[in-house]
């Protein structure tokens, strides 16, 4: 049978629960009537359901789904036998009525429930579907007692009457939340939710939830008109937080008009949305959630990062000089490290080991291979000296790896550092050195503020010419060329000379290099249609891979580094042995799109494993069968090589944060070093010259540039996209000094 086919399913069973890493889930179900009365014992339906149709929504035996698509039938071998079964690719999926999500995650999932985890909640759910909240309610433990032991049944009612909300957790499934949603709520109004949402259900924005999706419930559900003053404040305070996700901290009142009239939409007639713009932005301003400043309109929030980040800058200057030795005692530190290293500093370099000696907070920039890292080793001398603890944090995990390998101390991703703070962490004279500060958005930046004590001392290194932070705000940005803020530029290349430092310098400047076409000369820009250039790019990494690593803008597109990597794989190990898991359901193995030979990248930091978000490896073994070891919990299915010379077990839960990594984003590549990188472009709106500036600086001894020269040129002659975008930490910072 083949169609189109729209189903009520009770689930029976779930084969896959995000599969291959990718999100959704593959699950069986038999077809149902509105009553929940199955229609056909003897058929059951395969549901295949992606992450964008399922939402944030688990899969669960038991669950109500309609679901929507094509239909088809397949067949399939289950041990040994062959089974002919019908398939639904899901193009719209929800979560039908009844459903116990709501009461099976919060009995779960709150701590006063001890001892009840979520397979027994599902059996409470199972047994007595909705009379389980009158249950509840009454305190009938000798029922509950059907399912549950005596103990375990009074444990749950005491416990009930205590955290439950029984009549919120049926009001929040009858109007459809999302279970992780519906969570938060409670956690946050208890047993006043029904009463705060049914008030303004645009309050559910403060959850995290999608304005077409909150907005639609509140008109739907909720009778709320297209003019309610409500929801005109609603789409002002979504608007907020859709400019602070852009980047941007501050704004004017126009900005906000113009990110909030699309979302209100077409107008009834008669009616313009400006006009009552002035009035919801005044209310917005009443209650808080947007303050007016002397430069604009801030969210409260980034105004109070802000302010919090200038404020510890400040305290660290506003004593004057705090100088860790006198200056002949550095400078005598400076010449007897240039001794035992064999080097000579540069006035510039010699110049921030001094103010990082003297002040509580400085800024050192530069380039790619201005020595910055010579520059630390300088001043770790002088901290040493002084018995002054050095802390090195990153922003990325690579970042971090690098520092630590570059100066012999450990380092930490600001996450994980700020885990690590204990009581003892900042015993006595400490100073904080951030590597990579370009990177660090204000959100990051404020929380570090937030743990350090006004003793320890700042040091914030990076180049605020290269990519600037995915998240809000800019840091390192903001305090450079600023007068009253100690920090030193380095502007001599030492690392590397030649025609790519001479290039470097050129983008840095926002001059287009002339390049040749030649791919043997040390950097080359090769012009190529964009429908030919993932062929071309895959052509050159095969000139020498073990040397090579693709840079990408872009994930996705021809040029993306999804498609690179599919490339890469079907080019150089198509043919060699698959890396498989097995599939408990079918009792068979199923390829995890991995193969011998493939270039791997971690997405996530994994701690445990001793890898980190940006680590490269490559597959050198592949078991042919899920292999149990003694050190570890789950099954080997391959062994991955690291670039730190490390050879380390692949286990399936590892899958999810594994990808191919022929190819990877510019962004990734922040902080890493290659001897020749391969940068395909093309015009799109995240092509500027930092990015530009950034993929060249990754190389040691190569660089070639493919595609679009034209956009490239315009991007690097361009003012970079930092500068348009809106901030107030360099305004607080002057109010303040």
């Amino acid at each position: 049978m083949n169609g189109e086919a729209a189903l009520t399913l009770r689930v029976t069973g779930v084969r896959s629960q995000n599969p291959r890493g990718f999100g959704g889930a593959i699950f069986t179900g038999v077809p149902i009537d509105p009553m929940g009365t199955v229609l056909d014992a003897c058929t059951y339906i395969v549901v295949k359901a992606n992450r964008a149709t399922l939402g944030a929504t688990q899969v669960e035996r038991g669950q109500w789904w309609s679901v929507r698509g094509p239909i088809v039938e397949r067949r399939s071998v289950v041990d040994g036998y062959q089974v002919l079964e019908q398939q639904v690719d899901a193009e719209a999926a929800h979560l039908a009525m009844p459903s116990g999500e709501h009461i099976v995650s919060y009995i779960a999932g709150n701590a006063a429930f001890e001892g009840l985890g979520s397979v027994k909640a599902r059996r409470l759910w199972e047994r007595f579907g909705e009379r389980l909240y009158g249950l509840l309610d009454t305190g009938d433990a000798s029922t509950l007692a059907e399912v549950l032991t005596p103990d375990i049944s009074q444990r749950l009612v005491e416990a009930w009457a205590q955290q439950g909300h029984s009549r919120v957790l049926q009001w929040l499934q009858a109007q459809g939340f999302d279970v992780r949603l519906g969570r938060k709520v409670i956690r946050f109004f208890g047993a006043d939710a029904q009463t705060r949402i049914e008030e303004d259900p645009y309050r559910l924005l403060s959850f995290e939830g999608q304005w077409a999706a909150v907005d639609r419930m509140a008109r739907e559900r909720f009778g709320v008109a297209l003019t309610d003053p409500r929801r005109v404040r609603g789409a002002v305070e979504e608007a907020c937080y859709r400019i602070f996700a852009s980047g941007h901290t501050a704004m004017v009142s126009a900005d906000l008009s113009d990110a909030v009239v699309p979302l209100l939409g077409k107008p009834p007639a008669g009616i313009r949305w400006r006009d009552q713009l002035a009035t919801a932005i005044t209310a917005a301003v009443s209650n808080g959630s947007v303050v007016q400043t002397s430069h604009g309109l801030q969210p409260l929030g980034a105004l109070v990062m802000e302010r919090q980040v200038a404020q510890a800058i400040q305290q660290r200057l506003k004593d004057g000089d705090i100088e860790l030795l006198t200056p002949d005692e550095v400078e005598r530190s400076i010449e007897q490290g240039e001794a035992e290293a064999g080097i000579e500093l540069n006035p510039e370099q010699c110049n921030a080991v001094r103010l990082a000696a003297r002040h509580a907070f400085v800024s050192i920039t530069g380039g790619a291979g201005v020595g910055k890292t010579t520059v630390l080793r300088a001043l770790y001398r002088i901290y040493d000296a002084t018995g002054t603890k050095v802390l090195q944090v990153a922003l990325a995990g690579r970042a971090a790896k690098r520092m630590q390998e570059a100066t012999g101390r450990p380092a930490l991703t600001i996450a994980s550092f700020l885990k690590s703070v204990t009581e003892a962490t900042f015993e006595g004279p400490t100073v904080l050195v951030l590597d990579e500060a370009s990177m660090v958005d204000v959100i990051s930046m404020s929380r570090l503020c937030q743990v350090l004590p006004q003793h320890v001392r700042l040091v914030l290194v990076g180049d605020p010419h290269q990519l600037m932070p995915v998240g809000p705000g800019l840091v390192l940005h903001c305090l450079t060329g600023q007068p009253k803020v100690p920090g030193v530029e380095l502007l001599t290349v030492k690392r590397y000379g030649g025609d790519i430092a001479k290039a470097a310098a050129d983008i840095r400047a926002g001059r287009w290099p002339a390049l040749s076409d030649d791919e043997t000369a040390p950097i080359a820009f090769l012009p190529c249609e964009e429908r030919l250039m993932a062929d071309l790019v895959v052509d050159l990494y095969a000139l020498d891979p073990q040397n090579t690593q693709i840079l990408a803008p872009l994930r996705n597109g021809r040029p993306g580094t999804k498609n690179l990597n599919s490339r890469c794989q079907a080019r150089f190990t198509k043919c060699n042995a698959s890396v498989t898991r097995w599939n408990i359901e079918f009792s068979q193995a199923e390829h995890c799109g991995l193969n011998l030979g493939d270039v791997v990248l971690c997405t996530r930091n994994l701690w445990d494993k001793g890898l980190q978000n940006g680590s490269l490896g490559r597959v050198v073994e592949v078991e042919p069968a899920p292999t149990q070891l003694p050190t570890e919990d789950d099954p080997v299915v391959a062994w991955v090589e690291w670039d730190d010379g490390m050879r380390r077990a692949l286990t399936p839960d590892m899958l999810e944060n594994i990808e191919l990594g022929y190819a990877v984003t510019v962004h990734k590549a922040q902080g890493s070093q290659w001897p020749r990188i391969i940068v395909p472009l093309t015009g799109s709106r995240l092509l500027d010259r930092t990015l530009v500036y950034t993929a060249v600086t990754r190389a040691q001894r190569q660089v070639i540039l493919v595609g679009d020269e034209e956009a490239a040129r315009l991007a690097v002659i361009k003012t970079p996209r930092f500068v348009e975008r809106r901030v107030a930490l360099d305004l607080a910072l002057n109010r303040l000094l």
